[in-house]
């Protein structure tokens, strides 16, 4: 057993001695992929708020434009409704002179 046991063990210290170099050495790479990535991420993150930044121009631009429309055609509205207010008004004054004088004729009448 103790034969077995001498001849694995400068095999296991081979691969544990190897497996350390390998990680001692790997890792500076994997350091840099890392960083790598987390670059690439960052880069990716300011496009995205770039084109969020961009669209956000279009946007109010639109919507600046739709709250211009709705503000003109309520405006148009409520001149349309002043006019027709306007004639109503001169139509029911001439109705109004116009009763004016039938009561002053039916009050003639009745006096005679």
């Amino acid at each position: 057993m103790k034969e077995f046991i001498t001849s694995y063990i400068g095999e296991f210290i081979s691969v544990v001695i190897a497996g350390f170099g390998g990680w001692f050495f790997g890792r500076k790479k994997q350091n840099a992929e890392v960083t790598s990535a987390e670059i690439d991420n960052e880069i990716k993150l300011s496009d995205y708020y770039k084109t969020m930044l961009d669209d956000l121009g279009s946007r109010y631009e639109q919507k600046y434009k739709d709250i211009t429309a709705l503000y003109e055609s309520r405006e148009k509205l409520l001149r349309d409704e002043i006019t027709m207010l306007k004639n109503k008004i001169k139509i029911l004054r001439q109705e109004n002179i116009s009763l004016k004088k039938r009561i002053s004729e039916l009050e003639k009448e009745v006096i005679k």
